[in-house]
């Protein structure tokens, strides 16, 4: 399962990895880093071994993840340019923590 698991995840990596490289304006190239690409692989091994009930809380988490780092990235572009690089990036982990937190105890886990 493992080998199965890396091989998944390299094309996917090497399918994104594709994408960013034609991406315009190059920033955009980010989006379709590392992250995407794992996570992908990751929940089509978890459908492969245990069924696509099973991987509805690992998507369900991915999400919630997914709604605290959008704050982070909006929260940071104000910290960060206000309190510079350090300071404004450790402190917007707060928003992350904030949002994801509250997304996840509103779900009812």
């Amino acid at each position: 399962m493992f080998a199965v698991k890396a091989v998944i995840g390299g094309l996917a990596v090497l399918g994104f990895s594709v994408i960013g490289e034609a991406a315009r304006p190059k920033r955009f190239a980010g989006l379709f880093a590392a992250a995407p690409s794992v996570a992908l692989a990751s929940l089509a091994i978890t459908v492969l071994s245990k069924g696509a009930k099973a991987t509805v809380p690992y998507a369900e988490g991915m999400l919630i993840g997914s709604a605290g780092m959008l704050a982070y990235c909006l929260v940071s572009l104000v910290l960060v340019e206000r309190l510079h690089a350090l300071a404004g990036s450790v402190l917007a982990w707060i928003a992350w923590f904030l949002v994801a937190g509250g997304v996840y105890l509103a779900v009812g886990r």
